[in-house]
């Protein structure tokens, strides 16, 4: 198939969003020349170029910005959720993701890939000896509307969880938090109520 042929042949399958003229031209098995870049002149204001890395880049960095600062990615589900929100020509793979976390343009949240490494020492500030002392002082914080409690999570850790109801009409219609299970917690969680009765 000549260039002209496969150029047409790509505008009519829509086949139109391509990284680079040159990508286009090795896909056509063209020689790059004078002549093959006369015949791609012709037909350029169909194709978009580089227009397919725009809109994964801008997908991916979409999905950053919602995520918690310094929280781990779980790479593989970041990719099925990215491409949910992708054109099926525009599928991106887990390699893009590892490179934009990297890069401190797309990454400044300080995300970080989560890997076996990350996760153990993650759980190990949930894997706990919870005390009667400790359990008093979180059953403590207990009030109108307001559930604190030490919950099993499905795994077999610990973490406490903060619920405020409506009654102290909050912003957001209703609270529910979980906390890792130490003291720094139950501050953060007694600094949470007071400001809720405010």
């Amino acid at each position: 198939m000549d260039l002209k042929s496969f150029l047409k042949n790509q505008i009519d399958k829509g086949n139109i969003e391509w990284e680079s003229r040159s990508e286009l031209l090795r896909a056509s098995k063209a020689k790059i020349s004078g002549h093959s870049n006369r015949i791609l002149k012709e037909y350029e204001n169909k194709f978009n170029f580089g227009l397919a890395t725009q809109t994964k880049n801008d997908a991916i960095k979409k999905y950053f910005d919602e995520q918690p600062e310094n929280s781990l990615i779980n790479v593989e589900g970041a990719v099925v959720i990215i491409n949910q929100k992708l054109p099926k020509n525009m599928q991106i793979s887990e390699t893009i993701i590892y490179s934009r976390l990297k890069d401190k343009n797309f990454n400044n949240k300080n995300l970080k890939a989560q890997t076996l490494d990350n996760q153990v020492s993650k759980f190990k500030l949930y894997d706990v000896k919870i005390t009667k002392e400790f359990e008093k002082k979180i059953y403590a914080l207990k009030d109108e509307g307001i559930y604190v409690g030490i919950e099993t999570t499905q795994r077999g850790s610990k973490t406490i969880r903060l619920r405020i109801d409506e009654v102290y009409n909050i912003k957001r219609k209703k609270l529910d938090r979980s906390f890792k299970p130490n003291e720094e917690s139950i501050k953060i969680i007694k600094k949470l109520i007071n400001e809720q009765k405010k």
